[in-house]
């Protein structure tokens, strides 16, 4: 091998590298963009995660709220209930005792 063929290989071999040396700064520019459209995206999904845990913690407040109202009315109910019940019960002993007082002055005649 003479020089001249040398010189060639050399020229080859560095028009190779620079080739190289091109695609592979086209390639980590290529990613460094992918990258960036990914933290972007996941930006996106991280505000929309926030957004709908945001959501989810008003619409459970709001549940909750809602189910206190609800426990407070039932137990509204349930004593009204007990009352009217206390009430019908009072009126029978009450009719009772004085059905058994006259049963009791029948007897004693």
């Amino acid at each position: 091998m003479d020089s001249a063929e040398v010189t060639e290989i050399k020229r080859h071999f560095d028009a190779a590298a620079e080739g190289f040396r091109v695609e592979v700064a086209e390639v980590k520019r290529h990613f460094s963009v992918i990258g960036e459209s990914l933290r972007s995206e996941i930006r996106q999904v991280a505000e929309g995660l926030a957004a709908v845990d945001a959501q989810i913690d008003r619409e459970i407040g709001t549940l909750r709220q809602e189910m206190h109202e609800q426990f407070e009315e039932t137990r509204a109910m349930i004593k009204l209930s007990y009352s009217e019940l206390d009430r019908r019960i009072r009126v029978l002993e009450s009719g009772q005792a004085s059905l058994e007082a006259r049963v009791q002055r029948l007897e004693a005649r």
